[in-house]
């Protein structure tokens, strides 16, 4: 059976990561260059190509040795993130070294709570040598995988869209083609599709964590008013005296990798994350702080965003008068195959 080109998938639900305890054998590396950011910010992927992230002297943000922050695409990955551009997804650059770059596309619809995602790695010419589709929802996510696989498949891999399109249909499993080899899980709240370039290795993710560790964000807000809990890990605020802040937060003892910010006080919750991530923010330090903080402020829109901000995942979740919420993590492990 064919992959069949469904209607587009529904845009996309943040469903954040699993929360990360303290693993200091994970995150190891640290940034090999610190440097000062102001305001700097991802350049959305569009058609008309994009530009690495660089701080306010002009001068590109180091990753790690040789790996800078955004960066353009062309080539096969130009291709694909325009296609996926017109199914709706927001596509942004996370990194680019003299070995290729890694970029994502995006979706979020509050009403399905659906995230999608389509997180890809590319050579220097934009030969694309591998790829990773995710769908969550709280229903059936195996049309949308299906949609977002026949998009992705017309442009990288179209001579092996009938093979994927069995093992999609029949639950998921593994398959080798033309182009590479493939592990799907096709049902679920959950669904994935893995693909890998035969011949091709992938690129190395850099390590990122921020300057600020758990018991020091935890003891600024704790000074704040905030009530945190005894592991440094939760923190509960008010907003006009009444309960509906959150934070949570986790990493190794080098600094912070995973946060979420909630705000969710009805009426008011545009004006009390304002306040939460003011709050936040003025705690946390590290060269994506800047960056992050200039993309929310441009993406406070009502709407949903997720890109790739100075190599950080960025989800913007916004349910109109109940909640928004922001995730900032680290995605170390971006490919599951075995």
């Amino acid at each position: 059976m064919s992959l069949h080109r469904p209607a587009p998938a529904p845009p996309p639900t943040i469903h954040r990561p699993a929360r990360r305890r303290r693993r200091p054998a994970v995150i190891s590396g640290v940034l090999a260059a610190v440097l000062v950011v102001a305001a700097v910010a991802v350049i959305l992927v569009r058609r008309s190509g994009d530009t690495a992230t660089t701080d306010a002297a002009g001068s590109q943000l180091l990753l790690a040795d040789g790996v800078t922050a955004g960066g353009s695409i062309t080539g096969q990955a130009r291709t694909l993130a325009d296609a996926l551009t017109e199914r709706g997804l927001e596509c942004s650059a996370r990194f680019t070294s003299a070995e290729g770059g890694h970029s994502g596309c995006f979706a979020y619809r509050s009403a399905s709570r659906t995230t999608s995602s389509v997180a890809f790695q590319y050579r220097p010419d934009g030969t694309v040598t591998a790829f990773a589709i995710k769908v969550r929802a709280t229903g059936d996510t195996a049309p949308a995988l299906r949609s977002l696989a026949a998009a992705v498949g017309d442009v990288v891999f179209p001579a092996d869209l009938t093979n994927v399109g069995v093992v999609l249909q029949n639950w998921g499993g593994a398959t080798e083609g033309t182009w590479g080899k493939y592990e799907i899980i096709s049902r679920g709240p959950k669904t994935v599709v893995d693909g890998a370039k035969l011949g091709s290795s992938q690129l190395e993710v850099p390590v990122l964590h921020l300057a600020t560790t758990e018991p020091d964000l935890a003891k600024a807000l704790t000074a704040d008013g905030y009530t945190c809990t005894a592991d440094n890990e939760t923190c509960q605020g008010k907003y006009a005296g009444r309960p509906g802040l959150a934070l949570e937060f986790s990493g190794p003892d080098t600094g912070i990798t995973y946060l979420v910010a909630t705000a969710a006080t009805g009426a008011t919750t545009g004006k009390a994350f304002e306040q939460l991530r003011t709050t936040a923010f003025g705690h946390l330090r590290g060269d994506a702080v800047a960056p992050v903080q200039d993309w929310v402020s441009r993406h406070l829109d009502g709407r949903s965003h997720i890109a790739y901000v100075a190599g950080w995942r960025v989800d913007l979740e916004v349910t109109r008068g109940r909640q928004i919420r922001l995730t900032l993590f680290n995605e170390e492990i971006w490919l599951i195959m075995s």
